[in-house]
């Protein structure tokens, strides 16, 4: 059983491989969610000529385009949601998503909202890999934040809060450049980052 959804930013690009190695190395059960990277950023450059619909199925499509590079390492792919599924694989969201369209056609929407939606879906832990090492509040990172507290900007969407708080979910956010922090977030065990809580 998949235990875990786990979005891969696109800043991690250059570290996906070793990356997932360290995840099979760890035999754990993970369905990942691919962000957008470049490809994404592509769909930005041109959003400007584009109605706020198309730039979502887009910058969707993107995230497809990452699954892919992903995937390129070895890692099974697919483009259905299922539960039932061991060891690792990488989702191609964009069937999915614009099937059940359920989340707002805006850029505050992200690969984290997705992962989101993806997690309650199946109802699995939800892990947040990205290049900093999770919430700062001043100058120093939090080990855990409330999702009603996050009113400015993160280094995570800003409507992943209010996703966090509908599901009554939690999200752990770290550093994908620190695999042994990804493996234990994966894992649910305690590990450096930060603890969005939307359950409380």
């Amino acid at each position: 059983m998949i235990r875990s959804v786990l979005k891969i930013g696109g800043s991690l690009m250059d570290v996906a491989n070793d990356l997932l190695q360290s995840l099979t190395k760890a035999s754990v059960d993970v369905l990942i969610v691919p962000g957008g990277g470049p490809f994404a950023e592509a769909v930005r450059r041109y959003s400007r000529s584009l109605d706020d619909t198309a730039a979502h199925w887009m910058a969707i499509l993107a995230m497809n385009q990452y699954g892919f590079f992903i995937s390129g390492k070895g890692v099974d792919i697919t483009d259905v949601i299922k539960d039932d599924v061991s060891g690792i694989s990488v989702l191609l969201p964009f069937r999915e998503v614009f099937a059940c369209d359920p989340l707002p056609h805006s850029w505050d929407v992200t690969s984290d909202s997705i992962a989101a939606w993806v997690a309650h879906q199946i109802d699995a832990n939800l892990v947040i890999a990205t290049d900093v090492d999770g919430i700062r509040l001043g100058n120093s990172t939090v080990s855990s934040v409330s999702a009603n507290d996050l009113t400015f900007e993160t280094c995570v969407d800003s409507f992943l809060p209010h996703l966090l708080v509908r599901y009554a979910i939690n999200c752990t956010v770290v550093n994908g450049k620190h695999f042994e922090r990804v493996v234990d977030a994966v894992k649910g065990a305690p590990t450096t980052g930060t603890v969005i809580r939307g359950r409380e």
